[in-house]
């Protein structure tokens, strides 16, 4: 018989203990506006690490309580039924409930953790999204200037709206360069420059050096986004760009960078203003780019149960060179790709299944600066067995039987990670015209060098590692050898003589595990041809230690360096007091 008194101490306790997380949360996620003006950006990536950390930490302290609670009784359904019913009185009027109810579901996921999703006991959504319904005690999210034309003033009320403790460069100059850049495409758009309002997005947007301001021009049925980043510097803070294009806007919110701070009451509302201005962008990934990790998790383990059953599609091995260290699958039309660590790897990988995962976590705290690929990692996902061709299904048992289960009918894959799917950058230029395939393979040399900036050598650096999305921007996603610039050892490949081969003498070329020789690199990012041409042209320092060694020298000094999430070209004229 249940106990009532202890299905409500359950509930209670979860429903409370989310609380205390959301407010850990946000008192770190405020300190971002003091960072910001104070120019302390070590410590903001620092608050990012303790952030992101602070969901895990609760969950378990939540799961000792339960366990200490229920007893004997943890694993009883009947229990967890009346529990997930409690709770929902419970968090019925949040303005979180969203959010609540997936951290309810990460408790009941750590206490049947072996079984698969069970409706009764676990909230799950089976609709499509829809935009958080009003219950009439929120406070708006938003704030509105009502203006007959787009102009200068208008864009300086905009900017003054925010209060900052610091005074801006020079605020006429950055409204004058918003309007001129902005104006034209306006004016091509509507033949005019009338509003009839400009809203503003309350919540600023701090991530690396910036704070990124959001909002939307309205005009009848036109309407047109607008994000400002913003940057501090010895003169005070002056607007750096301004992106009104939705492609534009999406890379500054996607899965490749690390989460804004960004504070809110409502993080719902927040996200359906972002949905409304980023329509392709999944709402899963919004959640992630506001730090609501676990929350976007939850919306992609639906979208994919939706897709699933929605569409006649199977899993399929996905396209590329078959990966050493992961078993890569997908569903033909599907967005996302599926990885799994193979139960052994073949020479030269001498990894271990543990570094694999460790290195996977580095990456999910690390700034990715727009480079690396984020990936959710699931256990226990069950799936028809009916869904798996038959040539995947052979992968999957001849390499991975430790993280996947053949029962019946089902297929249980106890480990897994959901990543955005890319084309593979070595495919991409075999079918890429000749204007793409030049800029693609650009960017791959932009990538490893932004990566470097960041502290992180990739290790692995064939063109089958990298990706590219549907942006056309390079993206790295194979993380079993990423290391830290700064731990690894840089050289030159010593000339031996025709007397030292004579000899054979091979002391001069003994290498340790962290020496790397930046001239072997050539053989394999500079394709034959005019593109590989391109690419020694604009990269060719690439090749050269001098250059590692110099970013290292950097990183060494105490040097944040500077990530922009946004083309070079878009920024306004450079500061003379910038890096």
């Amino acid at each position: 018989m249940v106990n009532q008194q202890t299905v409500h101490e359950v509930a209670l306790n979860i429903a409370v203990k989310y609380d205390q997380l959301l407010n850990a949360f946000n008192e770190i996620t405020l300190c971002a506006k003091d960072l910001f003006e104070t120019r302390q950006y070590r410590e903001l990536f620092s608050k990012q690490q303790l952030r992101y950390r602070l969901y895990g930490n609760y969950v378990r302290e939540v799961l000792d309580d339960t366990h200490h609670q229920m007893g004997s009784h943890i694993d009883e359904l009947a229990y967890w039924k009346a529990i997930k019913q409690e709770f929902s009185r419970l968090i019925a009027n949040k303005p979180h409930r969203l959010n609540s109810e997936t951290f309810y579901n990460s408790i009941t996921r750590k206490v049947f953790f072996d079984k698969s999703f069970n409706a009764d006991i676990e909230y799950f959504d089976y609709t499509d999204y829809a935009p958080a319904p009003k219950t009439g005690n929120e406070e708006p999210i938003y704030d509105i200037i009502d203006c007959s034309h787009f102009s200068p003033v208008v864009i300086k009320q905009f900017l003054k709206y925010f209060k900052f403790n610091v005074p801006f460069e020079n605020i006429d100059r950055d409204a004058q360069r918003i309007f001129d850049e902005m104006a034209p495409t306006i004016i091509h758009q509507k033949s005019n420059l009338y509003l009839d309002r400009m809203e503003i997005l309350k919540p600023v947007f701090y991530r690396n050096r910036g704070a990124f301001l959001v909002g939307r021009l309205f005009y009848k049925n036109w309407s047109m986004p607008i994000v400002i980043p913003l940057l501090n510097e010895s003169n005070g803070i002056f607007v750096d760009s301004v992106i009104y294009i939705p492609a534009e806007i999406s890379i500054i919110f996607s899965f490749t960078r690390a989460s804004f701070f960004v504070y809110t009451k409502y993080p719902a509302q927040v996200i359906d203003y972002l949905k409304a201005m980023l329509t392709h962008k999944t709402v899963g990934e919004l959640y992630d780019s506001i730090g609501y990790y676990r929350h976007g998790k939850t919306i992609l383990y639906r979208d994919l149960m939706n897709y699933i059953h929605h569409h006649d599609d199977k899993f399929i091995v996905a396209p590329g060179i078959r990966g050493m260290v992961m078993a890569v699958f997908t569903l033909k039309y599907y967005n996302f790709v599926f990885k799994i660590i193979r139960d052994k790897f073949e020479a030269p990988k001498n990894c271990t299944r543990e570094f694999v995962i460790k290195k996977y976590e580095e990456v999910e705290i690390n700034d990715r600066v727009g480079r690396m690929a984020y990936a959710h990692l699931f256990e226990n996902l069950e799936f028809p067995r009916h869904l798996f061709t038959h040539e995947l299904i052979q992968e999957l048992q001849s390499s991975c039987k430790d993280s996947v289960e053949f029962v019946g009918n089902k297929v249980i894959v106890k480990h897994v990670y959901i990543e955005r799917r890319m084309t593979p950058l070595n495919m991409y230029l075999k079918q890429a015209n000749p204007i793409d395939a030049c800029r693609v393979i650009l960017d791959y040399g932009f990538c490893v060098k932004e990566l470097a900036a960041a502290n992180i050598f990739p290790g692995d650096l064939l063109l089958k590692n990298f990706g590219v999305t549907r942006h056309g921007r390079v993206i790295f996603y194979d993380y079993d050898e990423i290391a830290k610039v700064t731990d690894c050892r840089f050289r030159r490949i010593p000339e031996q003589s025709d007397e030292d081969d004579m000899r054979g003498n091979v002391e001069m070329i003994t290498a340790e595990p962290n020496d790397i020789f930046p001239e072997e690199f050539k053989a394999f990012m500079a394709p034959e041809g005019p593109i590989g041409e391109i690419f020694l042209a604009e990269h060719n320092e690439i090749f050269d230690p001098k250059y590692w060694r110099d970013i290292q020298k950097r990183i060494q000094a105490g040097e944040y360096l500077s990530f922009y999430a946004y083309d070079q070209y878009k920024r306004f004229h450079m500061h003379k007091d910038e890096k």
